[in-house]
C-alpha cells in the first residue's frame, strides 16, 4: 500500500473534498438561495444591527455558518444578478462592453442564453427549478416592447417557472410577470410603453414620501394587471408563492431562487409590519424580509425538506444612503456597519455583503468563516454540490467555493476577486488583504447634500462620521494620492489610503486589474444586437512584427499550429468580403485562421465543423499580446492562453458578428513558463465558429506541443 502525503495542495485538497463529499450524499440536496435587495452589511442582528430584529435570519447563522468577507462583484443590481446567474465577471457581458448599470425599462434579455446559468446547472441534474421576484435582467431579443410572450426570458435561462417584479419595485411596469406572460393581462387592454414623459399612463399605488423614491408609471392600458399589483403585498405575495412551489414539488429535488425586492426603495412593508423596527420604514422592510425567510424555512420544516436543504442567504450589493436610509441613520442604525460608503460605489459597503450558509449535518452550526468569497462563484459551487465538472468557458470566472461551506480549509480558496461600481473607471481589485482603487472617490453615486436621493461618496462618508484619510470636510484633499490602496486585514473600515507606502503592491495589482482589459463603459443601454459592430479591429496590411513572436498564418499554411481534435475543410481563409453582407474582412495581411470555411470556393460558412487547433509551446517574455478574434460569443467558441499542462488561464471571444474584434491578454504573470494558444469551436449553429488572427508578443516559440493534447 501506498504512502499518501499528508500535505496536500489546495486545489488538490478542494478536489478530494468535494468527491467526498458527493459520495457521501445520500439524496441530492435541495438549494434554496434567497437574494435580497440593498440589504447592507449592518442591517442584520446577526452582523451587529441593534435598531432591527431579525430572529430568523439570525437563526439561520445559528444553525449555519456566517460569512465576514463575501462580496457581490457589483456594487449595483443588474450586473450583480448578471454574476450571480452567469458565474461570470459583468465586465464581459454585453458583448464584452461590460454591464454597469441597472437595466433600463426597455431592455433586451442581458444574458446570452447559450451561457450555462445556476439553473442550468441544476436543471441538468434533473432538479425542479423556479424563479422567484426581482429579474431585472431584460427580456427579449431586442428593445423590449413588453408584448407577449416575453421571450427569450427567464425560462429559456434553466428556470422551469418564473413569477415576480419584471424589473425593479422601484421603475415600471408595475404588474408581475408570471414566466412570459403579464399577470392578469387581457388582449382587448395590453400594456403599451408610452415613454419618460407619458400622458395617460395607468394608476398604481400611491405611496406617501417618506417610502422614498419610485418613478412614475410610464405605461398605459392593463388596468386589470396593474390593480393585481400593489406596493404593500409585494414581499407577501412571493413569499406565499414561493411556499406554493415548494409545496407541490417537494417529492423530487428542485432549486429555488427568491430575489425579494425587500429592502430596495421604496420601502412599502405589508401593515403587520408597519411601526415594528426602531428605525422607520427602513426598518419595518427588513422586518418584512426577515419574515420571508422564516416562511420559506417554516415551509421546509414542515415536509420534512430541512435537513436535506442547502439554505444560501445574501444581498445583491450593500444598502443605499437614500430617504430610507438616512432617516434610519438619524434613528441610530447604520446600513453597512462601520464601512465605508454605500451602493453603486467601490469602498467596502457598497459589496461587501451578509451571506449565511446552512445546511444541517453538512455545514457546522455556529460558525463563521474569513475565506473570500463573491456572487459569482455560486455556478461552480452548484456544480460540485450536484456532482458536475464544468469546463472553463463554462466556469467563466466562478470558483468552487463548496469547501468553505462544507470544511475549514486553512487556505484561501480564491485567488483574487475584481469589483466593480457604476463607473467602469473605478474598476478594483482584491487580493489577499489588498484592496487596490484605480482612482480616487467610490465610482458610485454623486448626490452631495442630505435628502439627496443619491446622497454618497465623500460627503456622505463625512456626514456619517467615517474617517478617511483621502478626505476632509466631505471632498477629496488637493494632495490626496491618485489612487487607493488598503490594507483589509489591519483596516476594514479603510480609514487609511497606503497608496504611497506600498508602491510595489500597486504595481502588482494594477498589473492584475489590467489584465482584465476593463472595456469603455457604454453611454447607451446594453442591447443584444448581434450585428453590432463592437471594438473592431483595423484592416491592415502584412508588416513585418517589431514583437519577438507572432503568429500571423501568412505562410498560407496552418503549420506550425495544427489540428489536435476533429477536421476543418479550410483552416486557413484569405478572402476579402465577409460571407453574410460582403463588408470587408478586417484581417491582418491576406490569411487568418477560421473554423467557418468549408471550402476555399464556398459561397457560405458552415458551422458544423468543430475541433481544437493548438499552437507550439512557447515562453513568454511577459508583456500584452494582442491579436483579434471573431465568430460566436457563446461558451463553446473561443480562444484561449493555456499552461503546458493545458489549464485556461485567459479567454477571448467574438461577439456573434463576422468583423474580428481588438483582444488582449497580459503574459506577464506566466513569464518563463511553457504556455500555448487554442482554438475551440464544439458549436454546431448560430455564429458556431471562430476566426483569428495576427498574434503579437514576446516569447521564444518552441518546437514542441502541448503534452495534454490527448485530453482533447
Amino acid at each position: 500500500m501506498k504512502n499518501i502525503p499528508l500535505i496536500l495542495s489546495a486545489s488538490l485538497f478542494l478536489s478530494l473534498a468535494t468527491v467526498s463529499f458527493c459520495r457521501a450524499a445520500d439524496t441530492p440536496p435541495n438549494v434554496v438561495l434567497i437574494f435580497a435587495d440593498d440589504l447592507g452589511y449592518g442591517d442584520l442582528g446577526c452582523y451587529g444591527a441593534t435598531k432591527v430584529q431579525t430572529p430568523n435570519i439570525d437563526r439561520l447563522a445559528a444553525e449555519g455558518r456566517r460569512f465576514t468577507d463575501a462580496h457581490s462583484v457589483s456594487a449595483v443590481c443588474t450586473p450583480s444578478r448578471y454574476a450571480l446567474l452567469t458565474g461570470q465577471y459583468p465586465l464581459r457581458g454585453n458583448g464584452g462592453r461590460g454591464i454597469w448599470g441597472p437595466a433600463p425599462v426597455t431592455s433586451p434579455l442581458l444574458v446570452d442564453t447559450e451561457k450555462t446559468t445556476i439553473a442550468d446547472v441544476f436543471k441538468n441534474s434533473g432538479y425542479s427549478t423556479a424563479a422567484f421576484g426581482k429579474w431585472h435582467l431584460g427580456f427579449g431579443q431586442e428593445e423590449n416592447d413588453w408584448q407577449e410572450p416575453l421571450r427569450p426570458g427567464p425560462q429559456d435561462l434553466g428556470f422551469d417557472y418564473y413569477f415576480g417584479m419584471p424589473v425593479v419595485n422601484s421603475a415600471p411596469p408595475y404588474v408581475f410577470v408570471e414566466n412570459d406572460r403579464i399577470v392578469g393581462s387581457d388582449p382587448a387592454d395590453p400594456l403599451v410603453f408610452l415613454g419618460r414623459n407619458p400622458k395617460g399612463a395607468t394608476p398604481i399605488t400611491p405611496i406617501p414620501p417618506e417610502a422614498a423614491q419610485r418613478s412614475r408609471n410610464q405605461f398605459g392600458g392593463a388596468k386589470e394587471a396593474h390593480k393585481l399589483f400593489n406596493d404593500y403585498r409585494v414581499g407577501t405575495t412571493l413569499a406565499e408563492k414561493s411556499v406554493e412551489w415548494i409545496n407541490e414539488r417537494k417529492d423530487k429535488p428542485f432549486f429555488l431562487y427568491l430575489a425579494t425586492t425587500n429592502i430596495h426603495h421604496p420601502f412599502t412593508p405589508a401593515k403587520r409590519f408597519q411601526g415594528t423596527s426602531q428605525c422607520g420604514l427602513y426598518g419595518d422592510f427588513i422586518h418584512e424580509l426577515d419574515w420571508i425567510v422564516g416562511e420559506v424555512m417554516a415551509c421546509l420544516e414542515e415536509n420534512g425538506l430541512s435537513d436535506n436543504t442547502l439554505v444560501i442567504f445574501t444581498s445583491d450589493n450593500g444598502g443605499m444612503f437614500n430617504h430610507g436610509g438616512q432617516a434610519a441613520f438619524k434613528a441610530g442604525h447604520r446600513q453597512n456597519g462601520d464601512l465605508l460608503g454605500f451602493k453603486f460605489g467601490v469602498w467596502e459597503g457598497g459589496h461587501r455583503v451578509p451571506m449565511i450558509v446552512r445546511w444541517p449535518g453538512k455545514v457546522k452550526a455556529g460558525t463563521t468563516s474569513n475565506q473570500l468569497i463573491g456572487n459569482v462563484d455560486m455556478l461552480a459551487t452548484f456544480a460540485a454540490v450536484t456532482g458536475q465538472k464544468l469546463d472553463k468557458p463554462e466556469q467563466a470566472d466562478s470558483v468552487n467555493m463548496l469547501a468553505a461551506f462544507v470544511d475549514e480549509p486553512e487556505q484561501p480558496l480564491r485567488d483574487h476577486l475584481v469589483l466593480a461600481p457604476h463607473k467602469g473607471t473605478h474598476l478594483s481589485v482584491r487580493k489577499g488583504k489588498w484592496m487596490y482603487i484605480p482612482r480616487q472617490g467610490s465610482g458610485g453615486f454623486g448626490g452631495r447634500k442630505p435628502g439627496d436621493h443619491t446622497f454618497a461618496g465623500p460627503p456622505a462618508v463625512s456626514f456619517v462620521g467615517s474617517v478617511n484619510s483621502d478626505i476632509e470636510d466631505g471632498k477629496i484633499k488637493k494632495d490626496a494620492p491618485p489612487a487607493q490602496l488598503y490594507d483589509l486585514e489591519a483596516d476594514v473600515n479603510q480609514t487609511r489610503n497606503v497608496y504611497k507606502e506600498r508602491p510595489e503592491v500597486v504595481k502588482e495589482l494594477d498589473a492584475l486589474l489590467s489584465s482584465y482589459a476593463p472595456p469603455k463603459q457604454a453611454s447607451g443601454p446594453a442591447k443584444r444586437n448581434p450585428r453590432a459592430p463592437g471594438n473592431p479591429a483595423k484592416k491592415t496590411p502584412a508588416t513585418p512584427s517589431p514583437r519577438t513572436a507572432s503568429f500571423d498564418f501568412e505562410s498560407g499554411v496552418l503549420e506550425p499550429w495544427k489540428v489536435v481534435d476533429g477536421e476543418f475543410g479550410h483552416v486557413i481563409g484569405s478572402r476579402d468580403r465577409f460571407f453574410h453582407n460582403q463588408g470587408e474582412y478586417n484581417k491582418q495581411g491576406d490569411f487568418y485562421l477560421t473554423t467557418l470555411e468549408p471550402s476555399a470556393e464556398a459561397t457560405k460558412g458552415m458551422d458544423k465543423q468543430t475541433g481544437v487547433i493548438i499552437s507550439p509551446l512557447f515562453i513568454p517574455q511577459g508583456g500584452t499580446m494582442t491579436f483579434r478574434i471573431g465568430g460566436g460569443r457563446g461558451p463553446s467558441t473561443y480562444a484561449a492562453l493555456c499552461t503546458a499542462d493545458g489549464e485556461e488561464v485567459a479567454v477571448a471571444r467574438g461577439i456573434n458578428h463576422q468583423a474580428m474584434q481588438q483582444a488582449v491578454w497580459d503574459t506577464t504573470p506566466y513569464a518563463g513558463q511553457k504556455m500555448f494558444i487554442k482554438v475551440v469551436d464544439h458549436s454546431t449553429d448560430g455564429w458556431g465558429h471562430v476566426t483569428v488572427d495576427d498574434f503579437q508578443f514576446d516569447a521564444k516559440v518552441l518546437t514542441e506541443y502541448s503534452g495534454s493534447v490527448s485530453d482533447f
